[in-house]
């Protein structure tokens, strides 16, 4: 779990977390996956946000929330 954590800079628990707001706001909001992955990571853990708005998590975590958004359809 812990070399998990630094690959990927999410715990499990956290994906979780974001890929169930991240669902929520795709369901009622009419946004795209990606945005409402940006959304739910913006309000799930907002450390992982830059001043300038930007994501501070690998690509590569960010498709993975977004292909865990599309698994849930």
């Amino acid at each position: 779990m812990i070399l998990e954590k630094l690959f990927s800079g999410l715990s499990e628990k956290e994906k979780y977390e974001i890929t169930s707001w991240a669902f929520s706001y795709f369901m009622s909001n009419d946004l795209t996956v990606s945005d409402a992955v940006v959304k739910a990571v913006k309000k799930a853990m907002p450390n992982k946000v830059r001043d300038d708005n930007s994501l501070k998590i690998p690509r590569s975590t960010f498709i993975e929330l977004q292909l865990r958004v599309k698994n849930m359809l």
